[in-house]
């Protein structure tokens, strides 16, 4: 079977990593099916600093997103037609395009599929939430025009069903993990002295959904309840982020710029690096599907401290330190309870990698989306209709 795998839409951020782990694995495999993948810039450098890059004729460039571009929605549809794949998997879609082939997508957008009322509340003007609510209608337009689609948690998966009415049928959840690279690599140190930098990493892409501009007031609250406690917020932000500005401006106005640091962005192979440099993990975020953040840390050996929310507590469960979403007191309370409490933090960290077992390593979710791709081919008749479905994707998550 020939599969155009698209990941053309992906610039940043967690799916931008899924998509180079997915890639990377399926270059090791010799199966029936033949790939030939469809790239942004990002992943392709991702791709090429991973020493893993596909052969020239087995891959194209877009670059500009089809998200923004009319000219790169015309391109993807040239190269589906030119390549004459048996099917298009869209990586994390919507593909924007015009895909009149079988079409499985994938689907990791949060503010479409289950966006509440914390997520709203990142949003700051009526003119921003009346833009923001035409783009989630137009991505769910866009979504539809699929024949299957995944996701990662079920969450997603229920979102997709009640929201954009897609049979729950043609919808199947591949649970996300991290990349092999953080299961191979070594636990951090133990937590440093009283003396010591206790390093916080807050590895994220600039969205307002990660609800970042938190930290400063965190900091501030840290430093009036731990003031002997050298305590730094280490992020990953390009220097020239308006969110990054945003948020040294803040500190700087509270006193505690000396407690945020900023490495810049880290390629998805050195952030194995970053975490052994830190001794815990804090993800203030109020809108996820599944972050990989979760599971790295877990893999990593940091206690994690995050949003008491649905999807934050479906993947984290017991190994999760939770606080009230953008309550910075409780965050900070949060964090010095770990930091004062060595039995607890063991503890998150052991649940962490009994949870780490339950999820498919990079060799298991490839083989759950070859079997999604598998299913919804043969499920198609020669009058491309939908034939019914098997469990056999299904089974194998359970």
């Amino acid at each position: 079977m020939h599969v155009l795998l698209n990941c053309s839409t992906l610039v940043k951020g967690g799916a931008l990593q899924a998509a180079v782990a997915f890639i990377g694995t399926a270059l090791t495999k010799v199966d029936h099916i033949r790939w030939y993948f469809v790239m942004s810039p990002n992943v392709a450098t991702e791709l090429q600093e991973s020493g893993r890059m596909p052969q020239p004729q087995q891959m194209s460039v877009i670059n500009e997103s089809p998200a923004r571009s009319n000219r790169s929605r015309k391109m993807l549809q040239a190269l589906v037609k030119s390549v004459k794949p048996d099917l298009v998997f869209t990586f994390f879609g919507p593909a924007y395009a015009d895909i009149e082939i079988l079409h499985l997508c994938g689907v990791a957008d949060g503010w479409v599929t289950h966006g509440d009322q914390w997520a709203w509340r990142t949003v700051r003007s009526p003119i921003e939430a009346t833009k923001l609510l035409g783009t989630i209608l137009y991505k769910a337009v866009m979504f539809r025009r699929a024949d299957a689609w995944v996701t990662e948690s079920v969450t997603a998966k229920k979102g997709l069903v009640r929201r954009l009415r897609i049979p729950e049928e043609n919808i199947t959840v591949v649970p996300n993990n991290c990349a092999d690279q953080y299961l191979r690599s070594g636990a951090i140190a133990e937590m440093p002295p009283l003396h010591g930098t206790l390093n916080i990493l807050c590895l994220s892409a600039y969205y307002k959904h990660k609800n970042l501009e938190i930290i400063p007031d965190v900091a501030k609250e840290l430093q009036n309840r731990c003031p002997g406690r050298q305590i730094k917020f280490v992020l990953t932000l390009p220097e020239e982020s308006s969110g990054l500005k945003k948020i040294l401006s803040q500190a700087a106005a509270l006193g505690v710029d000396d407690r945020i640091v900023n490495v810049g962005p880290v390629p998805v192979s050195r952030g194995p690096e970053l975490y052994q440099t830190c001794q815990m993990l804090f993800l203030p975020s109020v809108l996820e599907t599944f972050s990989a953040n979760y599971p790295e840390a877990m893999a990593m050996g940091l206690p994690i401290v995050t949003t008491n929310l649905r999807f934050a507590r479906d993947v984290c469960g017991a190994a999760g330190a939770y606080f009230e979403p953008m309550n910075a007191r409780d965050a900070a309370h949060t964090i010095g309870k770990l930091c004062e409490d060595e039995g607890l933090r063991k503890s998150l960290v052991a649940e962490g990698k009994r949870i780490l077992r339950t999820l498919p390593n990079q060799e298991m979710k490839y083989e759950l989306y070859r079997n999604c791709i598998d299913d919804l081919y043969c499920r198609f008749n020669s009058q491309g209709k939908i034939l019914p479905r098997n469990d056999q994707v299904e089974a194998l998550i359970h």
